[in-house]
């Protein structure tokens, strides 16, 4: 499955460790971290900091699938989980991590 061309789905349910893991060798950005998939983008300024959330806020729209953002002067953080899951982590979140990290302005 590609993650940066599939889409989202209603339901999708946990993965366990070993299928996150797997997937996850495919994603360097992205760490395992409270059961919840985390990376942390590094910018210049505030600007490129909003810019890069405004285009995080276009994948979750699109995917109808939300994350929880940190943002500071220079740094990003995206925590993606699927709360009706568990929370846990699903093929969704892999889909929008995978989609985050292929943003132009994504810089880890």
């Amino acid at each position: 499955m590609n993650l940066l061309t599939a889409a989202c789905t209603p339901g999708s349910p946990a993965l366990s460790e070993a299928e996150i893991a797997q997937q996850l060798a495919g994603l360097p950005d992205w760490q395992l971290a409270d059961g919840a998939l985390q990376a942390s983008f590094r910018f210049d300024n505030f600007r490129e900091v909003m810019d890069f959330a405004n285009a995080v806020a276009e994948i979750a729209e699109a995917q109808d699938h939300h994350p929880d953002l940190i943002l500071s002067y220079s740094v990003a953080t995206v925590r993606w989980s699927t709360h009706s899951a568990g929370p846990a982590v699903t093929l969704n979140d892999l889909i929008c991590a995978a989609q985050v990290s292929h943003l132009p302005e994504a810089r880890p």
